[in-house]
């Protein structure tokens, strides 16, 4: 029996990598999110929620559930979820009494996001080590990427699910 020699994995074109490399960023990034909501009481998609309330401004139950691809009624319980833990607080919106505005409590996103201070600053001492050329060539690639998986994701919301037999 001859031992035999594994063949050598076909090249995988630049895009493809970077891809792949985006994909494993994502699982990182979720894995970080995770260790960070469970430190806090909370689960993920409330610890994503909290920061869109922290960039956005008070949000209503319609535009975090439209930010998520959630239902209301599973931001109502979020919602219930942050306020319990201190994170955030609802309140009626002034300019229209029938909508309910979910806003980020100052104390708690603090006591939130205080938890990435470290990731933030070993971040800086990374970005030091490349000029501001290159870093903004790479924000802007991140960002086309995030447009390319929102336009990617509303189409397999839009398209019909396929079984395979």
């Amino acid at each position: 029996m001859k031992d035999s020699v594994p063949e050598a994995p076909e090249p995988v074109s630049l895009p493809r990598a970077l891809t792949r490399e985006l994909f494993d960023l994502s699982i990182t990034i979720d894995l970080i999110g995770q260790a960070t909501a469970d430190r806090l009481g909370i689960n993920q998609t409330d610890l994503i929620c909290l920061d869109l309330l922290v960039r956005h401004g008070p949000l209503s139950a319609g535009q975090v559930a439209s930010s998520l691809g959630l239902t209301t009624a599973a931001i109502s319980a979020m919602a219930t979820r942050l306020e319990a833990g201190g994170y955030a607080h609802r309140e009626m919106d002034p300019g229209d009494r029938r909508r309910v505005l979910i806003h980020a409590s100052p104390s708690g996103a603090h006591q939130a996001f205080s938890l990435f201070d470290d990731l933030y600053a070993a971040a800086d001492a990374m970005y030091s080590t490349h000029d501001e050329r290159n870093l903004t060539m790479l924000i802007d690639l991140l960002r086309a990427y995030r447009q390319l998986i929102t336009e990617q994701t509303a189409a397999l919301r839009v398209e019909p699910n396929r079984q395979t037999d």
